[in-house]
């Protein structure tokens, strides 16, 4: 036994202390990704007898091996045959509530073997993860891979329907295997009134939750979880059904058109004009006018050739951009719904950072219009799409698409250091710019960090100005610029503050014209 395996299996067995001073380097296990046959079976072989509670420091210490040995089967696809069943095995074994046999999955899927394959298929029919993120990773090499034997997972696959937590996950790899053409018939085409009967029952279920008006927190919460997941599966029947082609579907896809939801509404719409139906290519053309479902609408209504339908307006430069941010908005990591307002107030051409050629940007302000309160802001389109908590609207075109630029632009001399990193040096510099402030008549409530930007140097800080006003200074060695925070109640702190004042000297660079300084 090597040297770096018996490390390893003492300390995951408990027999070393896994946050003692012998553990050393968080890395040092990294070797598993290069584990040859025989480290991954005794690995595995520990794993089968791996006893008791796990510590925090074991199951990081088991995550981090299960998916150090995906990432090896990814590149070399190799496992000792007899594995492959005790893989499924312990799986069984350690059951649903243990928070790390998903990482298993993608063992068997990586190796894509037709055993291997059967084994996934028939654990996903039996006992699928609970949890859709965790059952994902498993399926994950399958729509990387493409030399594995797409058959060995059916029809066996097709019994996970019944889950909801992977019933999406199958149908979208099925579409994906027959698109792709890894396979020349639909898997579920032999199951397609099933299909059907499934799109019906999601469809009554949606249309109930968005009657269901009266909610408390925790009933609300669930329902964004129930419709998420029924969203999530309703899109894939849509797409089975169009790619299957059975127009035993047209009932059920023209009662998707009657829910709120617009996403399903485009997809419905979609499966419909794939099936001939014209109402689908009309209520694409509706769809388009929608900022949120603009670019899906017409990525359908382009591959069904109903394009000619929609109107100029909304097929344009700046309509396809107003619906990319509409979309990024509605992303559940930002607002997670659209914007009720929104609209076009810049639209120029810039040389921006990291780019050679001239970028179209585009700079819309938005609105959202809540119970609580309304919260605005300006959001861009271009060379990347992007927006703050903070409200930029006060600001002029020029000050926004620096700010944006100012949190995107990378360059290893530009950074900035906070003040529990500073050395002597940088603390006598931050005093000597702060006692410069005081001296031009700011009140300094906070200094943030120090910035530097190829060699200069400036102090970030929030202060108050002497007529009262309170906003952000930042003080190079030569001068100081004051961003105030007037006309908004969500104004910009000094984190943005300092995007926009390096990303003003980015583009000054770039476009001397617009950002003379």
């Amino acid at each position: 036994m090597s040297d770096r395996l018996n490390d390893f299996l003492l300390h995951l067995s408990g027999t070393l202390p896994t946050d003692g001073p012998s553990s050393g380097d968080p890395h040092r296990f990294h070797w598993i990704a290069v584990a040859d046959e025989l480290e991954i079976a005794a690995i595995f072989h520990a794993l089968e007898h791996l006893e008791g509670e796990l510590s925090p420091q074991r199951r990081a210490m088991l995550d981090a091996a299960l998916n150090l040995i995906a990432m090896r089967l990814r590149d070399d696809p190799e496992l000792p045959e007899e594995l492959i069943p005790r893989i499924a095995a312990l799986y069984r074994r350690w059951g649903d509530s243990h928070p790390l046999r998903h990482l298993l999955l993608p063992w068997l899927t990586a190796n894509g073997t037709v055993e291997a394959l059967q084994e996934f298929a028939d654990l996903i029919a039996d006992d699928p993860p609970s949890r859709t993120a965790a059952a994902a990773v498993g399926f994950a090499p399958l729509l990387r891979h493409g030399d594995f034997n797409a058959e060995a997972l059916y029809p066996r696959l097709l019994a996970a329907l019944q889950h909801l937590s992977v019933a999406a996950l199958v149908l979208d790899l099925s579409n994906f295997l027959f698109r792709s053409g890894r396979l020349q018939q639909h898997p579920a085409a032999d199951v397609s009134n099933q299909l059907i009967d499934l799109l019906g029952g999601i469809t009554t279920r949606l249309g109930q939750l968005e009657e269901n008006a009266e909610l408390t927190p925790e009933k609300l919460q669930l329902m964004r979880t129930q419709v998420s997941e029924g969203v999530a599966l309703a899109v894939s029947l849509c797409d089975a059904l169009a790619l299957i082609g059975d127009k035993n579907a047209i009932g059920k896809l023209n009662q998707v058109l009657q829910l709120s939801h617009r996403q399903l509404q485009c997809e419905a719409a979609a499966a419909l004009a794939r099936l001939g139906v014209e109402e689908g290519t009309k209520h694409l053309a509706e769809m388009a006018k929608h900022p949120v479902v603009r670019l899906r609408a017409l990525k359908f209504a382009e591959e069904t050739g109903g394009l000619d339908a929609i109107e100029e307006e909304f097929k344009s430069p700046v309509a396809r951009a107003e619906g990319e941010l509409a979309l990024w908005l509605s992303q559940e990591t930002q607002f997670g719904l659209p914007p009720h307002e929104i609209e076009l107030i810049d639209e120029r051409e810039l040389a921006w950072p990291g780019y050679d050629d001239l970028q179209n940007c585009y700079l819309f302000r938005y609105a959202y219009h809540m119970p609580a309160g309304s919260f605005q802001s300006l959001g861009i389109v271009g060379p990347l799409t992007h927006s703050f908590a903070a409200d930029l609207t006060p600001w002029k075109p020029e000050d926004a698409y620096a700010a944006f630029a100012g949190w995107q632009a990378e360059h290893q001399d530009v950074f900035e250091s906070e003040p529990a990193e500073w050395q002597e040096a940088q603390k006598q510099l931050a005093d000597s710019l702060t006692a410069r402030l005081q001296a031009e008549g700011y009140h300094v409530i906070q200094v943030i960090k120090l910035g530097y930007f190829f060699g200069d140097v400036r102090l970030i800080a929030v202060v108050r100005r002497q007529d009262g006003l309170p906003g952000v200074a930042v003080a190079d060695l030569r001068t100081t610029t004051f961003y105030g925070s007037e006309g908004t109640d969500r104004p910009i702190g000094p984190h943005e503050a300092y995007m926009m004042h390096k990303g003003r000297e980015f583009l000054a660079n770039f476009n001397p014209n617009t950002y003379g300084m």
